[in-house]
């Protein structure tokens, strides 16, 4: 994910020119990819959903709502013995290995984490693609600490 991050306040420069008045104004801002689409994030937010304007009301993200879902209902078939590893489950599923161990790490996921995706209060930028390409801790602080260094 390529973000422009800057910090700071917004500036304005006036100059003369030999043609006349050049002004110049530079507005600190983010841009991060949200879902499927790139969003401009005020730097005075917290990392949430910046403001109603720029992306609507909070809703869940369908797409990583559907993968924990999944992830959560894998591990329990795991954890019951209903199915004996990674493996049997993939086969079952039709899918790659890769792809179930992917989606098995969101079931480790701590619990207000959860929340705040089924809520729709997760941090711009904090999509199903932030979990497939980075690497998740299993200490909820770091897991926490991860997804605050995404918002920040």
């Amino acid at each position: 994910m390529t973000t422009l991050r800057q910090a700071g306040r917004a500036e304005s420069r006036t100059q003369k020119a030999d043609g006349g008045l050049k002004l110049t104004t530079f507005i600190p801002v983010r841009f991060v990819r949200h879902r499927a689409k790139k969003v401009v994030v005020h730097p005075t937010t917290d990392g949430r959903l910046a403001t109603p304007a720029q992306l609507g009301a909070p809703t869940a993200d369908a797409a990583l709502m559907r993968a924990l879902a999944k992830g959560l209902f894998w591990q329990q078939l795991l954890d019951e013995g209903k199915v004996g590893n990674i493996a049997e489950l993939a086969a079952a599923e039709g899918i790659d290995k890769v792809r179930v161990q992917k989606t098995l790490k969101l079931a480790r996921l701590a619990p207000d984490v959860v929340e705040d995706i089924a809520r729709g209060r997760q941090p711009v930028g904090l999509a199903l693609e932030f979990f497939v390409r980075h690497p998740l801790p299993d200490d909820w602080t770091a897991q926490r600490q991860a997804i605050a260094d995404l918002a920040g």
